[in-house]
């Protein structure tokens, strides 16, 4: 009896299912285009520095912002996963928040921003330390 059962219940299900194997997916032109396009849509991450050029007198300091972009389905961070360094030896000193503080000694120097996401995407800003009463001087 119970056998009987068993093959009751299953025999509508068995009937509903068609009985014949889905065929697979045929590629196409179309597919193939698809598959190409969202290829091209690959992920590139950026960052870009603002400001790009600054003027200071020594020992001011100047804030520096990275705006980098995130994979849309990517984590987000709480912190901008950036590295700031000064390129130059004593070319001043950067916080790893942006902050700049321009060395005593006039110069032209570059700060770099370096995504730790994705090392190798970088921007880098020039600052021109001027000593005070230069003719380019900044205004205090």
């Amino acid at each position: 009896m119970r056998v009987l059962l068993v093959l009751s219940l299953a025999l509508p299900l068995m009937a509903c299912a068609g009985g014949e194997p889905t065929p697979p997916a045929r590629k196409t032109r179309a597919s193939i285009g698809r598959l190409q396009s969202d290829h091209a849509s690959v992920f590139k991450p950026t960052l870009a520095l603002s400001p790009k050029t600054v003027t200071l007198a020594p020992g001011a300091t100047q804030s520096f912002s990275a705006q980098i972009n995130y994979e849309p389905d990517g984590p987000r961070f709480p912190r901008q996963p950036v590295t700031w360094t000064v390129a130059e030896a004593g070319g001043g000193e950067v916080t790893r928040t942006g902050l700049y503080t321009a060395p005593a000694s006039p110069g032209t120097y570059h700060v770099k921003a370096e995504r730790e996401d994705h090392p190798g995407v970088s921007d880098t800003a020039t600052v021109t330390v001027v000593a005070e009463g230069a003719p380019d001087s900044p205004k205090q």
